[in-house]
C-alpha cells in the first residue's frame, strides 16, 4: 500500500496567523479494482465511520441529509502523549463532474473539546476557550475512476492554537503530529472500507 502524505502549504511550511497555526496537508492513494459508486457508498455511510476510522473516530452519526448535502457528527479521539477528545460537526457537500469523477467538500461547523478525556462523561469546555488543539478542519476530496481503480486525493486544512516558542512541548508535539497521522489513517481506512465493499 503506497500512501502519499505531505504538507501542501508553500515550501512545506505551516502558516502562522495571530494566535493560531494553519496546517495544510495533502494525501493520495490508489484503490485498485474500485469504482466511484463503491467509494461514494463508503463516504456517505456516516454511521459506520466509527468502525471505518477507529480508533480516531469513536462515535459517528448522520444529523441531516438533503440532496447532495449532509450534516454529520464525529467524536474524535487522539492520544499522543496527551489524550484529547473532540465533539465535532461538519457540513459536507458532494459533487459529480462526470460518472467517473467526484469531489467532496467538508467544512467543520462546530468543534468542542471534551472537558476530561479520561472520563466517560461528555461535559465540554467552552467552544474557542479550550486547549486549542483543533479549532477548524476543512477537507477537500477528489476521486477519479481510472486504470482499473479509483485515485483518491485529500487536502485537509486545519486551524489550531499557535504554541509560543519554548512553551508547551507536549501541546506542540500533539498539534504538529495530529494532521499527518490523521491523513494517513483516513486514507488507509477509506481504502480498506472500499475494498471490503467489493
Amino acid at each position: 500500500m503506497i500512501i502519499l502524505a505531505r504538507k501542501a502549504s508553500d515550501q512545506g511550511k505551516d502558516v502562522r496567523i495571530p494566535s493560531g497555526l494553519v496546517q495544510d496537508w495533502y494525501g493520495a492513494i490508489f484503490i485498485p479494482g474500485a469504482t466511484i459508486a463503491q467509494v461514494r457508498a463508503v463516504m456517505q455511510d456516516y454511521p459506520n465511520y466509527q468502525n471505518v476510522y477507529r480508533p480516531e473516530v469513536t462515535e459517528s452519526r448522520l444529523l441531516s441529509h438533503s440532496g447532495s448535502d449532509y450534516d454529520v457528527f464525529l467524536r474524535l479521539f487522539k492520544k499522543h502523549i496527551l489524550t484529547v477528545v473532540l465533539n465535532t460537526t461538519y457540513h459536507v457537500h458532494y459533487g459529480e463532474l462526470d460518472p467517473k469523477r467526484m469531489y467532496i467538500v467538508s467544512k467543520s461547523t462546530r468543534i468542542a473539546e471534551v472537558k476530561d478525556a479520561k472520563k466517560s462523561n461528555e461535559e465540554e469546555l467552552p467552544v474557542g476557550n479550550d486547549g486549542g488543539y483543533l479549532w477548524r478542519l476543512n477537507s477537500y476530496w477528489r476521486f477519479e475512476e481510472a486504470e482499473g481503480g479509483v485515485y483518491a486525493e485529500c487536502e485537509a486544512v486545519s486551524l489550531s492554537r499557535h504554541i509560543p516558542f519554548g512553551l508547551g512541548w507536549m501541546i506542540k508535539t500533539f498539534v504538529e503530529k495530529f494532521p499527518k497521522e490523521s491523513m494517513v489513517d483516513t486514507l488507509k481506512g477509506t481504502k480498506k472500507a472500499v475494498v471490503g465493499k467489493r
